[in-house]
């Protein structure tokens, strides 16, 4: 599933994970109750809104404090990713591998859902904590079980993987738009009208009624739908493939 980069930015030596956790200095800190605080920031705000002087505030210490347990944000928002990673269920004994893979892709859907941040932070850190490693372990026997090897278990790892991060990508950014639109309808009526829009719905007509269509979906129920529609879809190949 989808727990590490093919290109990361940051440096893999840098890891948070390759430094041993010092022991604490005061009883209200440690790296978890860091994390603790960071989540509510990240779900709220994003990026934007995470800052090591907000944590300390919420945990009633100084900012400096903090650099004890973690040398910079990126250590923070390393150990979050692998916290709501850590959200997923694994069970690498499945035997039906297809129902678990289907398991593991839709837990995962689910929880990048619930923190949209980790989208980008998927993309950028390497993935080296507990849970990154046992989702990706995971991944890898369900998908020996129903018999890749090699190369080809990393290509079918790696297609499971660009699936729901790219699902979950295209569905935020469609909910957004739709909500976009909602919220200009009387602008969107009057431009509906003008020629160019016309010639457009003229020469793309099928375009032009799902696009209608589009204003009236129902975002959460048909994001459902295509999500269970491709995942049919990507097993199904799986399995005739191999």
């Amino acid at each position: 599933m989808p727990v590490s980069a093919s290109s990361s930015p940051v440096s893999v030596d840098g890891s948070v994970w390759l430094r041993r956790e010092r022991a604490p200095r005061d009883r209200r800190l440690s790296r978890a109750r860091i994390v603790d605080a960071a989540l509510p920031l990240l779900d709220a705000e994003g990026h934007r809104g995470l800052s090591m002087r907000r944590i300390a505030t919420d945990l009633g210490v100084t900012a400096g404090s903090l650099y004890w347990y973690v040398r910079t944000k990126d250590d923070v928002l390393e150990l979050a990713l692998d916290r709501v990673l850590g959200e997923v269920p694994a069970d690498p004994d499945e035997p039906d591998w297809q129902l678990g893979l289907a398991g593991l892709a839709r837990d995962t859907r689910a929880m990048l859902l619930r923190h949209r941040w980790a989208l980008r932070e998927l993309t950028v850190r390497p993935n080296l904590g507990p849970n990154a490693f046992t989702l990706a372990e995971t991944g890898l026997r369900l998908l020996s079980r129903a018999g890749f090897t090699g190369a080809d278990l990393d290509a079918a790892m790696a297609t499971v993987n660009d699936q729901v991060v790219g699902a979950v990508i295209a569905e935020v950014a469609w909910r957004d738009t739709l909500t976009r639109m909602r919220e200009s309808a009387a602008d969107w009526s009057e431009h509906a009208t003008t020629a160019y829009l016309r010639d457009v719905a003229a020469r793309h007509p099928l375009l032009a009624r799902r696009m209608s269509a589009a204003r009236e979906a129902d975002a959460e129920r048909d994001s459902e739908r295509r999500f269970e529609f491709a995942l049919t879809c990507l097993l199904e190949g799986l399995a005739a493939g191999h």
